[in-house]
């Protein structure tokens, strides 16, 4: 069973004029039409993933559809994030499925999905254990906006972005991605408590 993962890559020549409109919010205005259809996708990525522990449950099977329109989100919030952070500055396409992005999810397919975790899902057992890691992904993910505030504020002065403050959000994100899709049934495998994450050359 594989685990949801992220690719990406370095951004080895940051725009300083982009920086400069994250240090001011400009950056998260730009931001708000794809922020805008992740937030709605994840309405629709969780509505349906519930639906499919039922389905689950009681075939053995995720249709492949829930798994598109969950994929879809995470992808998509992936790149969106990925922009705002700066381990990009190619403004996101609105596509479904651009190819060659800095930025991007990989979500496994779940041949046979465990009845147990789809059952557990139903019931909110699978959020309770959960728990653990989103309370360290509240924490995380904070102390990952700060850092893209002070990455902004890094590029505008030097015109470069430590290759440690990009691992760092990325592998937030990464992690993000691998929770939800553990929540949401696209793997029954554990996600790992960690941050660790290599870029592609």
């Amino acid at each position: 069973m594989a685990q949801a993962a992220v690719d990406y890559r370095r951004n080895r020549e940051p725009s300083r004029g982009l920086a400069a409109t994250g240090v001011i919010i400009v950056k998260a205005v730009l931001a708000i039409p794809h922020l805008m259809i992740v937030s709605a996708l994840e309405e629709l990525a969780l509505l349906v993933g519930y639906i499919g522990y039922f389905i689950v449950a009681f075939t053995g099977r995720m249709p492949e559809g829930i798994h598109t329109l969950i994929s879809l989100w995470l992808r998509w919030a992936t790149r969106a994030y990925g922009w705002l952070a700066g381990i990009t500055d190619v403004y996101p396409p609105f596509e479904t499925d651009p190819v060659g992005y800095g930025i991007d999810a990989r979500t496994p397919r779940n041949q046979q999905p465990h009845r147990g975790w789809a059952v557990a899902g139903i019931f909110f057992v699978k959020l309770l254990a959960a728990l653990p890691h989103l309370v360290l992904l509240a924490l995380v993910t904070f102390v990952a906006v700060v850092a893209t505030w002070i990455g902004y504020v890094v590029v505008l002065v030097s015109g470069r972005l430590p290759d440690g403050l990009q691992d760092f959000i990325a592998g937030t994100i990464r992690w993000w991605v691998r929770v939800m899709a553990w929540i949401l049934g696209l793997t029954d495998e554990y996600p790992p408590f960690s941050l660790a994450i290599s870029p592609r050359q």
